[in-house]
């Protein structure tokens, strides 16, 4: 009888420190995921950053575009309006 309750101790001594061990690996792994987790957010808005700076180039080419064609339709109008005068 004194045999068993000896094994039985042994046996949950063990289990305790396995669950110790056990705890103290969840706790590294949990940084671990803690950290990845603030990664992954800073490359999201690093992705954000970068799609609002491509929306803001796209509108920036457009009105450049705009303004382009404007100067060459002034610059052609512009021919029209002297012709007369230089003969």
């Amino acid at each position: 009888m004194h045999d068993k309750i000896d094994e039985l101790e042994k046996l949950i001594n063990s289990a305790t420190s396995l669950i110790k061990k056990l705890e103290q690996e969840n706790g590294l792994l949990q940084k671990q995921v803690d950290s990845l987790i603030k990664e992954r957010d800073k490359t999201n808005k690093g992705t954000a950053k970068t799609k609002e700076f491509k929306d803001w180039r796209q509108k920036v080419k457009k009105k450049l575009s705009k303004i382009c064609i404007k100067i060459e339709k002034a610059s052609s109008q512009q021919d029209k309006l002297f012709t007369d005068y230089g003969d």
